[in-house]
């Protein structure tokens, strides 16, 4: 899965709780009682809170992002599966 830059995640957030906003909206005016189930409405509200906060992704030009503390660089990748000529160690 390909990640987005922070302006198109924010969109992406925003949209996703207009339409989830609108579809519980919807739900609870024709299924439900608006006076008692309310709070649902919240979690849109929620969402696009979390839409709307301040991301990472903005960098100096130039900079290299592997400068980062947080870039590990003493990982290998290894193969998932051994090759079939591989010794079984296990006895």
């Amino acid at each position: 899965m390909s990640r987005h830059d922070p302006q198109e995640a924010r969109t992406l957030g925003l949209w996703t709780a207009a339409w989830l906003g609108g579809l519980l909206l919807a739900g609870v005016l024709r299924l439900g009682d608006l006076s008692l189930q309310w709070p649902v409405l919240l979690v849109p509200v929620l969402w696009a809170l979390v839409a709307l906060r301040p991301r990472g992704g903005r960098r100096r030009r130039g900079s290299d992002p592997r400068d980062d503390l947080g870039h590990r660089t003493d990982t290998v990748e290894r193969p998932a599966l051994r090759p079939p000529d591989w010794p079984d160690r296990r006895r």
